[in-house]
Order: structure tokens, then C-alpha cells, then sequence
């Protein structure tokens, strides 16, 4: 019988180091896991949070969206309310209108100067033509009369004969109606001459 004298190998010095590196591997491996797992808490953690962020401001935007579109609506709202009101305002003007219920300026001379303010049938003001500011206070006066508030709507005629009536009264009226027009925001007044 032979004997080998080849290379005797230690096995059990060669399986320790073996199972040292693979112990060292694992722990390595664990320590990587853990420090992976500790990055994707803390990105999961800033995603949640921007999340959160962009939810908060989202809400801030649609809330400040909705303020505005509830003002608007509003705003709508009260347009078609005054939009209502004045059309109602001027079909009643109208109405009257048609009814014979404007209110006239007429001016006469028999032989001075008289202005006669009507509604219809009702003689609301007299007065003799002197100056503006008279005739506008006759004006007013007889507006207070009829029972007239500045938001209503007037429609008004200045009636006079241009081949007998003097310029300076036609033109005083004529000023004290445009007064009467910066007074009472709905005012309509149109000039007729009954010479042509």
C-alpha cells in the first residue's frame, strides 16, 4: 500500500472562516436592509408630508375659489335684483305713460310768462317765469306733490310755442330741468315746441 503524502487541508479551520464571512455577510446584508428600510421611512415619511402639504393647499386655493364665486354670485344676484326693480320702475313709467300720467311742463304767456306743471289732469304748481332758480324750486315742489322720490322713474315734456316764447325762458327751464336731472337719477324729459 501507498501512501499519499500529498497536501493534508484542514477542514475545520477552512469551514470557521467560512461561516465568520458568511456571519459577516449576513450582518452586513441586515445593517444594509435596516439602512434602506431607514431611507425609504424617511422618504415615505417627506412624501407623505408634501402630500399633506399640497392637500393643505389645495384645500386653502379651492376654499379661497369658493369665497370668490359665492361673492359673485352675490354680486350676480343683486344686478338682476336692480335689473328687476328697474325694468319694473320703467314699465309702470310706461304704463302711466300710456295712461296719460306724465308729468308736463307747459309754458304760456297770457300776457307774462306762466309755467303749469300737470300730471295728467292735475295742475301740481303755478308760477310766473323769473329765473332758474324760481323755477326750479316750482319744479321741485311740485315733484314733492305728486309724491315723486328721486329713484323713480319721471318721464316729463316741456311744452311751449317757440314763435311766442321768449329764449331767456325757454333756456332758464330748460337749465332747471337739467338740475331737476342731477337731483332725480331717472328723469326723462323731452322738449317740445309746438311752432314747428
Amino acid at each position: 500500500m501507498r501512501k499519499n503524502k500529498g497536501i493534508i487541508i484542514e477542514l475545520t479551520a477552512l469551514l470557521d472562516v467560512i461561516f465568520i464571512m458568511l456571519f459577516w455577510m449576513m450582518m452586513n446584508v441586515q445593517e444594509g436592509s435596516a439602512k434602506v428600510k431607514e431611507d425609504a421611512d424617511s422618504r415615505i415619511a417627506e412624501a407623505q408630508a408634501e402630500v399633506v402639504q399640497v392637500r393643505e393647499e389645495a384645500e386653502e386655493k379651492l376654499e379661497s375659489m369658493r369665497e370668490q364665486a359665492d361673492m359673485e354670485i352675490q354680486r350676480a344676484r343683486k344686478l338682476a335684483e336692480d335689473i328687476d326693480s328697474t325694468a319694473a320702475a320703467n314699465q309702470q313709467a310706461l304704463e302711466n305713460f300710456g295712461d296719460g300720467l306724465m308729468l308736463t311742463i307747459n309754458l304760456r304767456y297770457s300776457p307774462g310768462g306762466e309755467l303749469t306743471v300737470t300730471n295728467g289732469d292735475n295742475v301740481l304748481s303755478r308760477s310766473a317765469v323769473t329765473n332758474e332758480d324760481d323755477v326750479y324750486s316750482a319744479l321741485s315742489a311740485a315733484l314733492r306733490k305728486a309724491d315723486i322720490g328721486t329713484d323713480d322713474v319721471v318721464l316729463c315734456a316741456f311744452v311751449y310755442d317757440g314763435s311766442h316764447a321768449l329764449f331767456r325762458d325757454v333756456s332758464g327751464i330748460t337749465d332747471a330741468v337739467g338740475r331737476l336731472g342731477k337731483s332725480y337719477k331717472n328723469f326723462y324729459c323731452t322738449y317740445i315746441n309746438t311752432a314747428r
